[in-house]
């Protein structure tokens, strides 16, 4: 017996052929397993693949079906239920009788009733040995009946649908393929030369197909039949979105056609919710986000999309968080613009905002209590995530990053060129541009915080093609914050003092504030101390005006600095002693870190090295403990530099390569240089010369470039570097 159902009732060929098929090898070794466990097992072998339409589900399925033909020698059934169309699919009772027939039962004799067709199904199955592959179907109470009940027997279930329980099933989720096994597929059904001879442009179209095997099927088919084209000629064209789905199809196959059949099963609400959730632009999201987008509580957001997930259009994406298969997005996007008027899309845009904006400035209610940012931003009508306390908002932060960039990139690129409803700015331009404000803060001393770069870049030009001067400051702001990773003092001095004339024309008192703490920071860094602190002193009297205590101790704490540069001991160590206590008082251990970093320098900047010393130990403990490793790595360095004026080089060694075992996983180049300058000084003083100019050269350029004044005393260094008579070597003291 070799027989199999199509639709209805009338037989079709059993297991059509899926040519071509790759990799896969886990899945295939699973289910061998499980199904070949029937032939000596005491019960029935099931299993359930699940997925994705286009994942791959009927080919896997097939495939084993075929290998699997010697263990079940009495032969296969197969049936299309057709369960992911929008019409009815094969009914229970049609499929069993086609199975009869093929089975050698008469038309004639197969029973009307269902449970009268299930009983004699199975008395015909009792004892033999039969492999029952039931294809795309819809829900339990449709293949229920189709199980043949016998020990001997293997039954395979496909459905993109995941509520389909059977007793002792077991449940494989067939997933997209990596890119090793979707290269594969690529190369069986083009060629191995085809694929060798153009690797990248391979690598790029399976990627831009997001692994997904109907999607390659489809690329490969296209290619297969003109061999005169390039690989890297449709990767071009599937790198536009907007077309891409038109690209994946050939014939009368194509990837939206089998997203539709999902789709179309929906109702009239769930597909609302497919659609407008695709409005969000991270990589995954929660259910939170979810309720923003469609304006439901949460709760019901997450009723929506965890049946997303059932009828197999969303993936879960570990604990409250789902995702969408890249070509799953574009099509429900598709479909929303098709749906939803701009206004509904751009509403929900900004609820999204909102929400993200909301989160974000709960993380600094947490981190850093005391700031008075929050109220000079955009005020969110979300609450946002709930973040319960400071450990949380660190642990969202860490995972948070390439979400909170998609989200912020995407709500630049939405906004419209044409103005908001009161004719200034589009709504969406101020929300966005806080959330770079707001995020930049949580960024400081980070890895990450360069990132922000190419966005504020994005929001400066957008905010100027609106003619919106606040915005276009904040922008500035923070492509000139020597803290977020402005590479040159002179362009982080240009960007500051656009920014501080733009602030006064829109009269925004945040960008007053931190803009001309920033300057004056940038002109301590570049040798002008005067300058600098007339920069200081105004800055701490606007945040007095905005009762920002603890920028206020911040300011205070560079104020010293400047004054040990101005050979103003006295009002150093008063304003140092005044910045600690205050900082001790206020309970901020990040206040309290940074204040007892810039004491650490003051003191030294002063020959008071010892306390320097213990200055910058107790922040680096601080910095480390709060996950700032930049900052850690500051500490470092200048401890190296303390060790050295203790006279202990070896030390100074240790405290210069701890700083740059920190700073090597950030890529900060003012922290490098700054302990490749440390470094140099103490193999200087252990004698280890050749190394010692090397590391010196390294920091100069950089400090060099950067326009600090450290440059200048490391050209000093530099300088003296004569060979002596006979032999290639410096001629410079312990300390240059």
């Amino acid at each position: 017996m070799d027989g199999g159902v199509g639709g209805g009732a009338a037989p079709a060929q059993l297991l059509p052929d899926v040519p071509d098929f790759a990799g896969r090898e886990a899945e295939v070794g699973l289910l061998r397993e499980t199904l070949s466990g029937a032939v000596t097992g005491t019960t029935m072998a099931v299993a359930t693949l699940t997925g994705l339409g286009g994942v791959g589900k009927t080919a896997l399925a097939v495939h084993v079906a075929h290998a699997l033909r010697e263990d079940f020698p009495d032969g296969q059934l197969y049936v299309d239920l057709r369960g992911a169309d929008p019409a009815p699919g094969v009914d229970s009772g049609s499929a069993l009788t086609g199975f009869l027939r093929a089975l050698g039962v008469s038309e004639s004799a197969v029973p009307d009733g269902l449970d009268q067709q299930t009983a004699l199904y199975r008395s015909l199955l009792a004892g033999r040995r039969v492999l029952v592959l039931l294809d795309n179907a819809r829900d339990t109470a449709q293949v229920r009946p189709l199980l043949p009940g016998t020990p001997g027997c293997a039954v395979l279930v496909t459905s993109r649908s995941r509520t389909i329980t059977l007793p002792g099933a077991r449940l494989v989720d067939v997933e997209t393929m990596d890119e090793r096994e979707a290269l594969g597929l690529l190369a069986a059904m083009i060629g191995d030369d085809r694929v060798a001879a153009e690797p990248a442009a391979a690598r790029e179209l399976v990627a831009t197909c997001g692994g997904l095997p109907l999607a390659v099927r489809i690329a490969a088919a296209r290619l297969a039949a003109r061999p005169g084209r390039s690989v890297a000629d449709l990767a071009a064209r599937l790198r536009d979105e907007h077309r891409r789905l038109d690209e994946l199809r050939v014939d009368d196959l194509g990837v939206e056609a089998t997203f539709r059949l999902g789709y179309e099963a929906l109702d009239a609400d769930l597909a609302r919710a497919f659609r407008m959730v695709s409005l969000c632009y991270m990589p995954s999201f929660c259910r939170g986000a979810a309720g923003a987008l469609l304006d439901v509580p949460d709760d019901e957001a997450e009723t929506a999309v965890e049946r997303l997930v059932d009828a197999g259009l969303m993936e879960l994406h570990g604990e409250d968080r789902y995702r969408f298969h890249d070509l799953v997005r574009l099509f429900a996007r598709r479909q929303c613009e098709r749906r939803e008027s701009p206004r509904e899309r751009a509403d929900a845009r900004l609820r999204f905002l909102d929400y993200v904006l909301a989160t974000v400035v709960t993380a600094i209610r947490h981190l850093k209590p005391h700031s008075v940012l929050p109220a000079l931003l955009h005020r969110p009508a979300s609450p946002g995530k709930d973040l319960p306390d400071e450990a949380a908002a660190r642990d969202w932060l860490v995972v948070a990053h390439t979400r909170l960039y998609a989200a912020a990139e995407n709500a630049l690129r939405h906004i419209p060129d044409a103005a908001g409803d009161d004719g200034g700015a589009p709504s969406g331009l101020r929300p966005t541009v806080d959330l770079l404000t707001a995020w930049s803060h949580l960024l400081a001393g980070t890895a990450r915080h360069r990132d922000l770069e190419p966005l504020a870049e994005l929001a400066l030009r957008t905010a100027r093609r609106h003619g919106d001067d606040l915005a276009a400051a904040r922008a500035l702001r923070l492509l000139g914050a020597p803290h977020y990773g402005t590479e040159t003092y002179g362009r982080a001095e240009r960007a500051l003092r656009e920014s501080l004339r733009l602030a006064a024309t829109a009269g925004d008192p945040l960008v007053g504030a931190e803009g001309t703490h920033e300057l004056g920071i940038v002109l301590m860094g570049t040798g002008r101390p005067a300058a600098a602190l007339e920069q200081l002193r105004l800055a701490y009297a606007r945040f007095g005006a905005l009762g920002g205590h603890s920028d206020r101790i911040r300011v205070l704490s560079h104020m010293a600095r400047v004054h040990v540069t101005l050979g103003r001991r006295a009002e150093a160590d008063t304003a140092l002693t005044e910045a600690v206590r205050q900082a001790r008082h206020s309970g901020g251990r990040s206040t309290l870190a940074h204040v007892l970093y810039q004491a650490g320098c003051a003191l030294l900047a002063d020959g008071r090295a010892a306390e320097a010393a213990d200055r910058l130990r107790e922040a680096r403990r601080l910095h480390a403990r709060a996950r700032d490793p930049r900052w850690e790595a500051l500490c470092w360095a200048r401890l190296a530099a303390c060790e050295l004026e203790l006279g202990s080089p070896g030390k100074a060694m240790d405290c210069a390569d701890a700083a740059l075992a920190v700073e090597g996983e950030l890529g900060d180049a003012f922290c490098h240089a700054l302990a490749m300058a440390a470094r140099g000084r103490a193999l200087l003083a252990l004698g280890d010369l050749d190394r010692a100019r090397a590391a010196l050269l390294i920091a100069y350029r950089v400090m060099d470039r950067r326009g600090a004044m450290e440059a200048t005393e490391l050209a000093e260094q530099l300088a003296q570097w004569k060979p002596r008579a006979g032999a290639d070597r410096p001629l410079l003291s312990a300390h240059g």
